[in-house]
């Protein structure tokens, strides 16, 4: 599955959302109160999440067992 990440990081209330690249169905819709964490603790970073190199779940910092998923 191609999906496409839009992530609204650098504002006071951040976003973050996973869409299907065919559909733009959203599969993962994440709020500030899931995000400002893992980004204050250096779990999630917009490096991280533009490397293609990487899952989607690694590039959304959900590989470790800990965070748990946002919504659906």
């Amino acid at each position: 599955m191609r999906c496409i990440i839009d992530a609204w990081l650098e504002r006071n209330d951040p976003c973050l959302r996973l869409l299907d690249a065919e559909t733009g169905l959203e599969i993962i819709r994440c709020n500030a109160a899931w995000i400002v964490p893992l980004l204050e603790s250096g779990e999630l970073s917009l490096e991280q999440i533009q490397d293609e190199t990487l899952s989607y779940p690694e590039r959304l910092g959900l590989t470790d067992g800990t965070a748990e998923p946002c919504a659906t």
